[in-house]
């Protein structure tokens, strides 16, 4: 099948190439007329532009590269899926890469990496100050950070800290008797110590306080629902003082901790209080109070910043540094 071309589309509408293409790209010096025969032959016609051929033309590729640590998780889910709405209503694309290993690294800090070939960068919950020399990304291109902060570029992150201070606060109000359930991130340049910062931010409170905690307290789990079941039932069977306080440093890990008092023939709310970190949409279903973070909003508007970077509707120099603040969702297990 012949492919159909803006050439076609200009000869049936009887206008120019040139008009087509202003149409396209919606640019607004065209008339109303114009605008309504040309509209109406693509739809006949059923034209697609060549994104390709647009990109030689404007010297836009029309997408963006989104870097992430790690894929198929709810976060990650969320924020891709986020920043894809955000894009199709500007008529733009994305590529995904998970920067997975030592050998992407390497890849990723040449100049020619097909990463940087796109028209912009987001990268996601990366610590880019030890990924990259001198803390910056080996490109020309705008590059706006989410989920993380750094002083040379546009970020739009939350204050991980502040999240631990908050949990801490939510189950102080129920025991005194906390635990804490988190994820040890591996000692590597990769590491972006979030969950690091949840638990210092959890312990400060505590000490203010005078609550009784220390590294007994602290129990990990891999990032995986089955281990934390298993993990939770392990450590609920110690326990010998209840009620007893969970801060569970991801919503997965408070599942897992219903999970097992049910199983234990516990009561979440009554014997067992949880809080949970991210506000993932099945929390509501489990009863789980969270403090959600807001990854659709964070993501949207760091997709904004970056394309207003591509199209300099501010100055490229210029930097944004947005805190979004946690948000609490109280529900019957704290």
């Amino acid at each position: 099948m012949t492919r159909i071309t803006i050439k076609d589309v200009a000869k049936k509408a009887k206008v120019s190439v040139g008009t087509v293409s202003r149409i396209i790209n919606g640019e607004k010096n065209v008339t109303k007329e114009n605008l309504q025969k040309v509209s109406k032959v693509i739809e006949e016609l059923s034209y697609v532009p060549n994104t390709y051929a647009r990109g030689l033309a404007t010297g836009k590729t029309k997408s963006i590269s989104i870097v992430v640590p790690m894929i198929r998780t709810d976060f990650y889910d969320r924020l891709i899926n986020s920043v894809d709405k955000t894009l199709v209503r500007k008529d733009y694309e994305s590529s995904i890469f998970p920067l997975l290993s030592e050998y992407r690294l390497k890849k990723f800090l040449e100049k020619s990496s097909i990463l940087y070939h796109s028209d912009g960068i987001l990268m996601s919950s990366l610590p880019v100050n030890k990924l990259f020399k001198d803390g910056k990304v080996p490109t020309d291109k705008p590059v706006v950070l989410l989920d993380m902060e750094s002083e040379y570029y546009d970020c739009v992150y939350i204050d991980n800290y502040e999240i631990g201070k908050i949990a801490a606060k939510i189950l102080m109000e129920k025991t005194d008797n906390l635990l804490v359930f988190t994820f040890i991130e591996p000692e590597n340049i990769f590491t972006s110590g979030v969950f690091e910062k949840r638990v210092k931010g959890f312990e400060n409170i505590l000490n203010q306080n005078s609550v009784s905690f220390s590294k007994k307290n602290i129990f990990h789990s891999e990032l995986n629902l089955h281990y934390a079941l298993n993990e939770a039932l392990s450590v609920l069977k110690k326990v010998k003082k209840f009620p007893v306080g969970f801060f569970a440093t991801t919503d997965l890990f408070g599942y897992g901790i219903i999970l097992a008092a049910k199983n234990l023939g516990m009561e979440v709310g009554k014997d067992v209080f949880i809080v949970g970190v991210d506000g993932q949409p099945w929390t509501e279903d489990i009863g789980l109070t969270t403090i959600k973070q807001p990854i659709e909003e964070m993501s949207d508007l760091a997709t904004n910043i970056l394309l207003d970077k591509i199209y300099s509707k501010y100055s490229v120099s210029s930097r944004k540094s947005i805190k979004f603040d946690p948000i609490v969702v109280r529900r019957t297990s704290a």
